[in-house]
């Protein structure tokens, strides 16, 4: 009788602890009534929490971007940011926040040149979301295969020849948007983008304290990391300087 109550307490116990667990959203809608409060900093931590329970949106995101940005984190605001726009490219508020975050940061790197097409592929590919792209690439699919049971069903010699134009017109665009889901889905999944979270950071031009300088970075800047040893990561600007930084300095998106 005894070892039964006490299995009842237990459970008793585990149905109330749940019942007062709130869920991620509950909780996202309390950080964003401590945010419109000004309580920024119980909304940045509620955020965090948020987001440390393996809980992520673009919105979420976003929020916590806003929140460090008015804290004057510049660089955890753009880390956040960024990892927004990954979930939601099109969003045309938080494209304007990160604009505004990056003419905030100190240093001013201009891109190395390439074609043209490239950056007209790249500015393509950051306004349609991963989502949007495989919905695209489906229905060039499906219309590839109603073309292609036409051509071998249909009769009528103009429909045969309607459908296949159709068919090849199907598998261009098929085999176009094929490629684009999977460059957006590996940019989607790469690991090697951080953002320099220090207020001021000095690159070395090899992983040991005591080497030379190569330049210095401060809070804001996005990199590319390109090798690591120990606590050291190498990184790579956009216009091609490439150095040495403690890892702790900066944070992949």
């Amino acid at each position: 009788m005894t070892r039964c109550r006490f299995l009842l307490t237990i459970l008793f116990l585990i149905v109330a602890a749940s019942a007062r667990a709130q869920s991620p959203e509950q909780l996202f809608q309390q950080a964003n009534g401590l945010y419109q409060d000004g309580k920024v900093a119980e909304a940045r931590n509620l955020y965090e929490q948020i987001a440390s329970n393996g809980y992520v949106s673009g919105d979420l995101y976003y929020n916590l971007g806003n929140a460090y940005y008015r804290l004057g984190d510049l660089g955890h605001a753009i880390l956040n940011y960024e990892r927004a726009r990954r979930l939601a490219p099109a969003d045309e508020d938080l494209n304007h926040n990160l604009q505004l975050a990056s003419l905030r940061v100190t240093d001013r790197i201009e891109p190395t040149p390439r074609l043209f097409i490239w950056d007209y592929w790249d500015s393509v590919k950051g306004s349609v979301s991963t989502s949007t792209a495989t919905w695209i690439t489906y229905a060039m699919f499906l219309l590839l295969v109603v073309a292609s049971m036409v051509l071998i069903l249909g009769r009528g010699y103009g429909l045969r020849r309607a459908a296949l134009l159709g068919g090849i017109v199907s598998a261009i665009f098929l085999v176009g948007s094929g490629l684009f889901l999977w460059d957006k889905i590996s940019d989607d999944n790469r690991r090697d983008e951080a953002v320099v979270l220090a207020a001021i950071t000095t690159i070395k031009n090899s992983p040991d304290a005591k080497s030379s300088d190569a330049f210095v970075l401060h809070a804001g800047v996005k990199v590319r990391v390109i090798d690591s040893v120990n606590e050291w990561i190498k990184i790579r600007l956009a216009d091609g300087k490439v150095g040495w930084m403690e890892q702790g300095a900066a944070e992949t998106i």
